[in-house]
This record gives C-alpha cells, sequence and structure tokens, in this order.
C-alpha cells in the first residue's frame, strides 16, 4: 500500500503486577487490538471501555493510556506503522466484529506457524501477514475503505456460479471452504445479492430438485438421498414444513 510503513509488531499480555499503563504517545501510529481482558483506554479528553474484541488506532502524538478493571491483565496485538497523511486521522474506537476477529485469529495462526519454522529469522512470508493484519485492523477502524462488491455485481456473480455448481449432498462448511470466504461474510454477500442467508438458499435449492425429481415419479427415499437428507422420515418432516404436504401427496397431485 503507499505510503504505508510497519515499524514494530507486539503480540503480548500485559504484566500482572501493572493495574494501568500512565498516559504516553508515539511519533507514530498504532493499532491496538484487545483480544481478551476488560479496562479502560484512557485518552487526553476522553476514555473508552476495552473489551475482548475493542479495537483502536491512534494518529502519531495522541496521548493515551489503560486503565484495567479486572484481574486477569489483558492479552493485546499492537502494531505500529507509519501512514501518509495519518496525523490528520481521527482517533478510532470501536469493536471488531466476529467475522473480523476470525480473520485476525486466522492470520495470527499463519504468522506463528511460519515463526515457529523460521528457526529465529524473520520468515519473509511473515512481513505479508502483518500487513495483512494491519490492513483488516485499519477497515474495520475506519481508516481505510471497506471492501465493496465492484459495480456490476462481480461479487454476486461469482457467488452464484459457485453456488449453481453445488452438491446437495456435502456439508455447508464445504461450501464455505470452496467459496474461499469466511461464512459470516459469504453470509453478507449472500443477502445483498438474494435476500438469503447460505442455509436458506440450500434449503430453496433443496425444495426446487426436490419437487423436480418426485415430479418425475422418483422414489421419495431416492429423492432424499438426492437432496442430501437421507434420513426418509426427516425428508418428509422436512418437506412437509416447506410445503405443507407429504412428498407422496406431492407425487400423487402431479400424476392425477
Amino acid at each position: 500500500m503507499h505510503g504505508l510503513r510497519i515499524a514494530a509488531f507486539a503480540l503480548h499480555r500485559h504484566l500482572p503486577t501493572h493495574q494501568s499503563i500512565e498516559l504516553h504517545r508515539h511519533r507514530w501510529s498504532q493499532a491496538i487490538l484487545y483480544l481478551s481482558g476488560q479496562g479502560r483506554q484512557i485518552l487526553k479528553t476522553d476514555t473508552a471501555e476495552i473489551e475482548a474484541g475493542s479495537l483502536v488506532v491512534l494518529p502519531p502524538g495522541v496521548s493515551h493510556g489503560f486503565q484495567r478493571t479486572s484481574d486477569r491483565p489483558p492479552l493485546c496485538l499492537m502494531i505500529d506503522f507509519q501512514l501518509r497523511g495519518a496525523r490528520l486521522r481521527k482517533v478510532a474506537v470501536c469493536s471488531m466484529n466476529r467475522s473480523e476477529l476470525l480473520q485476525v485469529r486466522q492470520h495470527l495462526a499463519r504468522l506463528l506457524k511460519l515463526q515457529s519454522g523460521a528457526r529465529g529469522i524473520l520468515h519473509w512470508e511473515s512481513a505479508t501477514v502483518i500487513t495483512q493484519l494491519l490492513i483488516a485492523m485499519l477497515r474495520a477502524a475506519g481508516w481505510l475503505e471497506s471492501l465493496r462488491p465492484l459495480p456490476g455485481g462481480e461479487n454476486g456473480h461469482a457467488i452464484h456460479q459457485l453456488l449453481t455448481k453445488i452438491d446437495l449432498t456435502i456439508p455447508l462448511v464445504h461450501v464455505v471452504t470452496r467459496s474461499g470466504y469466511h461464512r459470516d461474510h459469504l453470509n453478507r454477500l449472500l443477502r445483498k445479492e438474494t435476500g438469503l442467508t447460505l442455509g436458506q438458499l440450500r434449503a430453496q435449492q433443496r425444495l426446487v430438485k426436490a419437487k423436480e425429481l418426485l415430479s418425475q415419479g422418483v422414489q421419495v427415499g431416492n429423492v432424499a438421498t438426492e437432496v442430501g437428507l437421507t434420513d426418509q422420515s426427516y425428508f418428509a418432516r422436512w418437506f412437509h414444513h416447506q410445503t405443507g404436504q407429504r412428498p407422496s401427496q406431492w407425487s400423487q397431485g402431479r400424476f392425477r
């Protein structure tokens, strides 16, 4: 990213003996993500309640400190960085959502794996992962624009291509993995394009397929297997819930 440079990275827990960290400031910008613990982020003219998932992003020269309000010292991810125009930015204090935190934890797991095999030397891929971590934090704080579907619905088109090729017999977790998205993010994209979650869209596809096969005279047990519901009794209850009719009634109604 043009104008971005990372100065330091740290993942650490506050010392148990430190109930608070006095006001101080840096000549660089700083992003602090609290992964555990509770307290108050102290700013020169304000305070903010902090808990797991809280994110603080500070421009250069802003006085800040921390006061712990629980027995457990907080675990923090901190990245010091320089960004062009950062002095004109405002302090950001927000909470990262579940999907964003999952992305952070995946990056951290990747980073730890890289470091474990680096024999004390910074693995060159680590710099890329740390940059991805910082970008995710800056997007969550509003310092960088969040990713949005491109004009023309390119994300929607990619999702449509994925979902139209789904094997209805595989678990949803595999569908999510193949999509390349986190499940929460995938659901947000799907709602934007279709108004449905992944589970709701999958149920809709199953119902269309079940009706089609029943209309062709396929036996109920085989239909259940084809749509990924191998328990015939469960399939019958599910179909009745969706349509108000038993599968046998649906078949009979189509062949009268």
